[in-house]
């Protein structure tokens, strides 16, 4: 009665144990996992706020990166001609721009330059590029770049005298270079032949592209690239020819190019949006867009704005945008963690059921690896006492002299040498099985039946009947294998020796057949058959038996000799060379054991 109270008592304090800390850790849990939401909620407006300045980050580097592009470029390429530095001193050369003929970059719809000084539009040039745009484009670039012109002047956004401010760069450009950008088709006799004047440089002063948003006269909006370049005056030419009289009272240059603004409002920003918005941030073109998984909140984008493009007010809103911060992933992470806690009972459950089933297979395993050892220690122990109390018998009857007969003394010797033989052997073996699992065989390309055949002599010398118990099928013309003589030696003589304990040939029975060695071709190449007329070995043990120490039945019982280490030393040079062991029921009664080799290639 005092022990079921005692169990009862135990199992009481264990389940309020176990109950108790796992109630107050499933609350703390519950508050975790609500809290936790509600941050990553509360969050939100965060994160939007940091994908939109990543994205202002990112834009103004792609816009940036275009300007700095265009700053590149020499103040005197914006003309129909150019000199080129490589032209030797004293000499010019006109080549036509190459704003005619290089790609546009993305973004750029063509380039412009223009003369403050020079009056009405005279001076005006349009370039479009290699990639000549359609003759409609090419007209609106053109109305563009004269009524950008016209403005200019009447506006008057920057007059030719007037200072450069923004980021101003001061240059010195030879004059060659100069009278090269303002001449004419033509004009390179003229300049040449002023080649004394060209010598001194003259002095400019370059300011950095601005971004201008306006609207034409049909209230088409457009985004336009603007510089200020002013030369100094060149007293030198004044008076000289026309080619070169053009540029002796200075110039104040308008350069620039035209923004695609299909490409800086529209396929940019989803550019970098694609680039620089994580799967949860997502990207609104059109602010009256929805989504439908996103937070109430949203961070607005104002392309005039950030990328500080000078614009009346009312155009301030053009290409407004927004980011939102799509919820999805905030829910179903929510809603994974409700599902685990939930889920955490049977869990609990499974890992303590899992648990108990692997403690429980461990011990099954100390305790078949125990019985492995005491069936391998009482082996030994009887295989050892045997030979030894034989030879210690018959080494003491020849000492005692108990025979004089020679023969009889001869029959003694016999014994004790065979004796002596097999403790060499049971020796051998546990030696072997340490060499193969300290050492890597090197295995050679074979001939598989002549090894065997080279052992047939000495298993028929083996055999423990009258008649020979062997009967050899050994094909002809096999693939050579990856195989060691030692392996194939250990191999073939276990396996042997196994079919001889337990299926040995008892020829006073009708129908006894001797023991079948094969070699063979199969489908999964060359192969080494053993096949006996034994019980056969139980398809649960079939793997078993191949293990160290491991014999059917209880040592105590068996009276078949041996430790248990013939079949683990076939499995261990079998895996040394490559090579697979398995048995089958052979047809009629018994088993086969099939070891397959790896083929190896014909010209190694």
């Amino acid at each position: 009665m005092a022990a079921p109270r005692t169990h009862r008592s135990a199992l009481a304090l264990y389940a309020v144990l176990l109950v108790l800390p796992t109630v107050a850790l499933g609350v703390i849990q519950w508050r975790h996992i609500e809290r936790e939401h509600a941050d990553e909620l509360a969050a939100v407006p965060r994160d939007a706020e940091d994908a939109a300045r990543r994205f202002r980050e990112a834009l103004r580097a792609e816009v940036d990166a275009l300007l700095a592009s265009e700053s590149q470029r020499g103040v005197a390429q914006y003309a129909n001609y150019y000199c080129p530095d490589s032209t030797p001193e004293g000499e010019v050369t006109l080549l036509p721009t190459q704003l005619r003929s290089e790609p546009r970059p993305k973004g750029v719809l063509g380039w412009f330059s223009f003369d403050l000084a020079g009056g009405d539009g005279a001076s005006l040039q349009v370039f479009t590029g290699g990639e000549e745009p359609a003759p409609e484009q090419l007209a609106d670039l053109r109305r563009a770049s004269l009524e950008l012109h016209d403005s200019v002047r009447s506006e008057a956004w920057l007059v030719a005298s007037a200072p450069v401010e923004f980021g101003a760069e001061r240059l010195e450009l030879p004059v060659r270079a100069l009278a090269a950008s303002r001449a004419a088709q033509g004009d390179e006799d003229c300049i040449e032949a002023e080649r004394m004047l060209l010598a001194n440089p003259v002095r400019m002063v370059a300011g950095q592209f601005q971004l201008r948003f306006y609207r034409d006269a049909q209230g088409e909006p457009r985004l336009v690239a603007h510089r200020h370049v002013r030369v100094d005056a060149i007293p030198q030419l004044i008076g000289a020819t026309n080619c070169l009289h053009r540029v002796s009272e200075g110039l104040g240059l308008v350069q620039g190019f035209f923004v695609d603004l299909g490409w800086w409002a529209g396929i940019l920003p989803r550019e970098v949006a694609a680039r620089v918005l994580t799967k949860r941030e997502r990207f609104l073109e059109h602010p009256e867009g929805s989504c439908e998984h996103c937070a109430d909140y949203h961070a607005d984008l104002w392309l005039i704005r950030d990328l500080d493009v000078s614009a009346a007010p009312q155009d301030e809103a053009f290409g407004r945008m927004q980011i939102a911060i799509d919820t999805t992933e905030l829910d179903a992470r929510y809603h994974s963690r409700l599902w685990r806690f939930f889920g955490m009972g049977a869990m609990l459950f499974a890992a303590l059921g899992t648990g108990v089933a692997l403690l429980w297979r461990s011990v099954e395993k100390e305790l078949e690896q125990a019985a492995r050892t005491e069936n391998f220690v009482a082996a030994v122990t009887h295989e050892l006492r045997t030979p030894l109390s034989s030879i210690k018998l018959h080494a003491e009857m020849l000492q005692d002299g108990w025979t004089t007969d020679p023969a009889k003394q001869q029959e003694y010797y016999k014994r004790i040498v065979r004796e002596t033989e097999r403790l060499s052997t049971m020796v051998e073996r546990v030696l072997e099985k340490a060499k193969l699992t300290s050492t890597t065989a090197h295995p050679t390309p074979c001939d598989l039946t002549e090894l065997v055949d080279n052992h047939v002599q000495q298993l028929l010398n083996w055999r423990i009947t009258d008649a020979p118990d062997l009967e050899f099928e050994l094909a002809e013309d096999l693939p050579r294998v990856w195989l060691t003589k030692e392996a194939l030696h250990s191999i073939l003589v276990n396996l042997v020796e196994n079919a001889r304990k337990y299926a040995p040939v008892d020829f006073a029975k009708p129908g006894a057949t001797p023991i079948v060695i094969a070699t063979l071709a199969t489908a999964e190449g060359p192969a080494l058959e053993v096949r006996d007329r034994g019980p056969g070995v139980p398809k649960a043990q079939r793997q078993k038996i191949f293990d160290a120490f491991y014999r059917l039945g209880s040592e105590s019982t068996r009276t078949t000799r041996g430790t248990g280490l013939g079949l683990h030393l076939v499995s261990l040079h079998a895996a040394s060379v490559g090579a697979r062991v398995l048995i089958e029921d052979r047809p009629g009664g018994g088993s086969i054991f099939r070891v397959t080799f790896k083929a190896a290639p014909a010209n190694a």
